[in-house]
């Protein structure tokens, strides 16, 4: 069985789908501490001025040092508002924006305490959204290195981190003034490629 320990990801980049949709058995890690600049709370897009980095803010902000599973989202500004207003500016020109918008609204006009609910909820959207299922559990204790039977993929996947995946080019609404973004939002390739974008994830390769 190919079961993975991975952290729990807003929305989730295409390399991280990558992962999760390959695998027999996802474990979300929910006793690690928060890290810093990593997906865990951000998300990145394509917009009219190039990469568009979203980022939900938490509640102590940065120096938030909860074990994830108790990391709490804050609402001090309207973040949901930003980040929906920066999808509809980014992907209404895209072929599928229209078809899936209504799936994805609901995230940006109801409120989550926890940072963990609000990426699961958005985990089991897109994964009915790909029309596929994926077998999640949430780990009911931090894995120490090694200590996990299946593979340790938490952290794997980071901003700025090289990832040895072939990224064949898809269509982008601003293709016409920006080489190809690989590696965005899984919804950067939802919105552009539609039906199509869970067989994109399935056949990336490793380099």
């Amino acid at each position: 069985m190919n079961a993975i320990l991975i952290e729990s990801q807003y929305i989730g980049s295409c390399s991280y789908w990558n992962l999760l949709l390959k695998a027999d058995a996802i474990v979300l890690d929910t006793h690690e501490h928060f890290v810093k600049r990593s997906y865990r709370n951000r998300a990145h897009i394509l917009g009219a001025n190039g990469l568009l980095r979203l980022s939900i803010p938490l509640v102590s902000g940065k120096h938030q040092h909860s074990a994830m599973k108790d990391v709490r989202i804050s609402y001090n500004e309207n973040w949901q508002g930003l980040h929906w207003h920066s999808f509809t500016s980014a992907y209404r020109r895209s072929p599928f924006f229209e078809f899936y918008e209504d799936h994805f609204r609901k995230f940006y006009e109801e409120k989550t305490d926890l940072l963990v609910d609000y990426n699961f909820q958005f985990m089991q959207t897109i994964a009915t959204v790909l029309k596929t299922e994926i077998a999640v559990s949430f780990a009911e204790k931090y894995y120490v290195k090694d200590e996990f039977s299946g593979t340790d993929y938490r952290s794997h996947i980071m901003p700025g981190k090289d990832i040895t995946l072939d990224f064949t080019a898809y269509p982008q609404v601003f293709s016409d003034r920006f080489p190809f973004e690989k590696d965005l939002s899984i919804l950067d390739l939802l919105f552009n490629t539609g039906t199509r974008a869970k067989e994109y994830i399935e056949q990336m390769q490793l380099k």
